[in-house]
């Protein structure tokens, strides 16, 4: 494995270590993208012996820097494969024989930043097995790693299970991190049933449990008990309470920025949307409700709190609207949908917005037009008006409403019109103060025409 070079301009000199604060060694590459922190296989020792090192510099070859001569410095072999890192079984058994010279805690300590080092590599089943060891020994923060790495399925397929089990068990031994994510399981019904008691529960635990190494989950915490203060969520709505934790959570949310935070954007953007709302409501002086037509695709709409689904009974997905909102929002959508057994006709059932731009879908499932004999003008207005109900219970001051029943379920788009503007006419005077906005967002033109001669404007107030 000895390597000769004509030019000292092509050849490029890794320094590593075989182990933490390890003696360095220096060897040879022509490979280009070996940086610091990877792991690659090299020769040791007369025979050539494979080993796994880790780059800790990477330059160019000069006499200079590096006091040996091309000829007496060996190559690099590789970097690692998949098929490598069996040999690191060994280096596992290795370490826990230490267990009787070094604490559990020093140990399991080490053990998750090996964890964190194979994690970031993308080395997942390796970090898998080092968040084990060091959960074995108390490691709460081990535990809550394994939560993620089932979570997100990082070794296969998602196990919701084994991720509630290891983010409960990260929680009672006192960990923010676990705790705050029992509390979305129980929010968002991920494995277990929505409870949203429980959920602001673990929301507040994951608060008192915060200490000075949390400060990559703070905004986090803080922006999800101002959503429970605004919504009511598990407590009563207090948009003042909300306010103070909407207000922490957009000054930690610097501190996401300055480390460069995988999610801070989207984060951001929710916790900006929020304070928005927050202070609407708390400086809401008029009782004057927006009515507005909007020729659009619902599933872009982003100026309102929920959107409506024209859903089927089933609430698995369909075509049209139904389809559409089911492929944006994805399939988290889909599985919460399944466990609401369905929706019958006129009624409406809730559910989180996921990847939609809106916080909620509520779903009504509208009749289909069978010529006008069989109470469909009832059914349809029940659409609208449970959903306005469900809207208003759920403190949504903001909906967009699709023209319910008037594609493939036949509903001729004149009477479907004169139903959907009257019934929302009529609840948002029966109830002044509850809605800032409400949108009828229509596909085609021809339906948008119809619409705009109904109500003679396409913004009207009431």
């Amino acid at each position: 494995m000895i390597i000769v070079s004509e030019t000292i301009e092509n050849c490029i000199y890794c320094r590593f270590v075989f182990e933490e604060n390890g003696k360095s060694y220096y060897y040879l590459t022509d490979d280009e993208e070996i940086k610091p922190l990877d792991l690659v296989v090299v020769p040791v020792g007369i025979d050539g012996h494979e080993k796994i090192a880790q780059v800790i510099k990477v330059e160019k070859y000069t006499i200079h820097t590096v006091p040996y001569p091309l000829d007496r410095i060996k190559k690099i072999i590789r970097k690692c494969k998949l098929t490598d890192f069996r040999k690191l079984e060994n280096k596992l058994a290795e370490d826990k024989l230490k267990r009787e010279s070094v604490d559990d805690e020093e140990l399991s300590i080490n053990l998750l930043n090996l964890g964190v080092q194979a994690y970031r590599r993308g080395d997942y089943e390796i970090a898998k097995e080092y968040y084990e060891d060091a959960a074995q020994l108390g490691n709460s923060q081990a535990a809550c790693n394994l939560g993620y790495i089932y979570a997100y399925g990082r070794t296969g397929v998602k196990d919701s299970e084994r991720a509630f089990y290891y983010f409960v068990q990260a929680s009672l031994d006192g960990n923010s991190n676990g705790s705050y994510k029992v509390g979305d399981a129980y929010f968002y019904g991920d494995f277990v049933e929505k409870n949203k008691l429980l959920a602001f529960k673990y929301y507040q635990i994951s608060e008192e449990q915060l200490g000075p190494e949390d400060l990559d989950i703070r905004s986090d915490i803080y922006y999800r008990l101002a959503l429970c203060y605004h919504q009511g969520a598990g407590v009563v709505p207090d948009d003042m309470g909300a306010l103070t934790y909407i207000n922490l959570a957009q000054t930690s949310a610097y501190y996401d920025r300055l480390i460069g935070k995988y999610n801070y954007e989207e984060l951001k953007r929710k916790i900006e949307n929020l304070r928005e709302k927050i202070l609407l409501n708390l400086n809401h002086v008029d009782n004057k409700t927006k009515i507005r037509l909007l020729k659009a695709d619902i599933t872009k709409v982003d100026n309102v709190d929920a959107i409506v689904n024209a859903a089927n009974t089933s609430l698995l997905g369909g075509g049209g609207v139904d389809g559409a909102i089911h492929r944006v929002a994805g399939p988290l959508l889909l599985k919460e949908c399944r466990q609401l057994n369905g929706c019958e006709v006129g009624q409406a059932k809730i559910t989180s917005g996921y990847n939609l731009p809106v916080e909620y879908v509520i779903h009504t499932v509208g009749p289909i037009w069978k010529g006008g004999n069989a109470d469909e003008s009832q059914l349809l207005a029940a659409c609208y008006r449970n959903s306005l109900h469900l809207a208003q219970k759920c403190n949504i001051r903001k909906i967009a409403f699709p023209a319910i029943s008037t594609g493939i379920y036949g509903y001729p788009v004149v009477e479907a019109t004169k139903i959907a503007f009257q019934i929302v006419k009529e609840y948002v005077q029966d109830n002044p103060g509850d809605f800032d906005l409400v949108e009828f967002v229509l596909f085609d033109d021809s339906t948008y025409n119809v619409y705009l001669k109904e109500t003679g404007s396409n913004l009207i107030e009431l």
